[in-house]
């Protein structure tokens, strides 16, 4: 009987995403609900890697500290557990001491094929057989390839989640983030949109090679977003092609293919300065809101912003149907009066400002089509949020 004895800390901290990821298969491929585990002879030392995938994204992260049975002079050994059992068994197994080592042992490929062991618990686990798992997709010789801190990208990426369509079947790519690396200006940009708001950011990358245009999916941020940083200058790896993207972060490996990359040109959103209207405390404002949010009409929750140049104050007004709903007032240094009150949705608004993380937030008008626009003091993001008809 194979096995391979590692800490427990290690079992639940690289099994647990290993495991969840093939929960998450909705492609009734039957393979891809299982985790792989992989016992290899690299360089002339035992190497351990757990893998899984759900057709789209696929994860690997090396096991460091376990011991195994496994003859270095021998050939690999590798072994698919239930990946539905092994996510239970994780869970179940968080009450052991860090230390406290688990032992996966397997004799076949069938139903309770396997064995999980701690002290005096034993835990049975489906296997199947590891030659009918698919290989991962690999990149062309020709890709693009960028670094950059973790940390910042992950910050990015959880503020354009928020604007990225959902389900959209006729324009598939406003389900992801779109991500432009532009390398002799040594920066990437981020956007998002769902036709109603739109999210840019722009980010210096510390290395990059060959331009490219891609969207990712959601899967993928989410994925992303579960490294664990322990150092904000702490580097992540892109590599792309036209068809998938690949991640590296220490023992880490994600890919992922893309989506359909016709994301629209936004680019002329932001050609010209929007009339700046007011700017004011970002925590006064996202506090507003918040209360406001509780007097809404919950199928179209707009919010009317009234603009006083004379007393420097923003009335916020929730409404429905005409009537007022709610009321706020906010201490504002305007600049710029417009010539009708604002009306716009006070869950994106809300969002918009939540995404400034500067002390001041600052509020504009395209002069011409009348979006707001808004942005932090010195901060390279920008939100825009379409107005609703009245």
């Amino acid at each position: 009987m194979s096995f391979i004895k590692l800490p427990c800390a290690d079992f639940i901290s690289i099994l647990n995403p290993i495991a969840r990821l093939a929960c998450s298969n909705k492609k009734s491929n039957g393979v891809l609900e299982f985790a792989r585990i992989l016992i290899t002879n690299k360089g002339g030392k035992l190497a351990a890697y757990a893998s899984a995938s759900n057709g789209g994204q696929s994860m690997a992260r090396r096991i460091e500290n376990f011991e195994s049975d496994i003859d270095m002079l021998g050939e690999d050994k590798e072994v698919l557990l239930s990946g539905e059992k092994l996510l239970s068994i994780v869970s179940a197994y968080t009450s052991f001491d860090a230390n406290e080592p688990v032992k996966i042992s397997w004799d076949d490929f069938s139903e309770n094929g396997g064995l999980i062991t701690a002290k005096r618990s034993k835990m049975k686990i489906d296997t199947a057989d590891p030659s009918a798992y698919p290989a991962p997709p690999k990149l062309y010789a020709e890709h693009s390839v960028l670094t950059i801190p973790l940390k910042r990208l992950q910050d990015v990426l959880v503020q354009a989640r928020g604007s990225v369509a959902v389900n959209n079947s006729t324009r598939p790519a406003l389900n992801g983030v779109n991500i432009k690396l532009d390398c002799s200006a040594k920066a990437i940009s981020l956007t998002a949109t769902d036709g109603y708001r739109v999210y840019d950011n722009k980010l210096d990358v510390t290395n990059s090679k060959n331009d490219f245009n891609i969207v990712i999916p959601t899967k993928l941020i989410d994925m992303i977003q579960g490294l664990k940083v322990s150092d904000a200058s702490e580097l992540v790896r892109l590599r792309c092609d036209t068809n998938s993207c690949e991640i590296t972060f220490k023992s880490t490996l994600i890919r992922s293919q893309l989506l359909d990359n016709k994301f629209p040109d936004l680019s002329e959103l932001f050609l010209n300065e929007p009339d700046w209207l007011m700017d004011l405390e970002q925590k006064d404002m996202a506090d507003a809101l918040g209360r406001l949010s509780a007097a809404i009409d919950k199928r179209l929750p707009a919010i009317e912003l009234l603009i006083d140049d004379e007393t420097q104050e923003t009335h916020l007004r929730t409404v429905q149907g005409g009537k007022t709903l709610g009321e706020d007032y906010l201490k504002s240094k305007v600049t710029f009066k417009p010539e009708n009150a604002l009306s716009v949705n006070l869950n994106f608004l809300m969002q918009a400002v939540a995404n400034v993380t500067s002390k001041v937030a600052r509020i504009g008008q395209h002069p011409k089509d009348k979006y707001l626009v808004i942005q932090g003091e010195d901060e390279t993001s920008r939100m825009i949020v379409l107005p609703l008809r009245t």
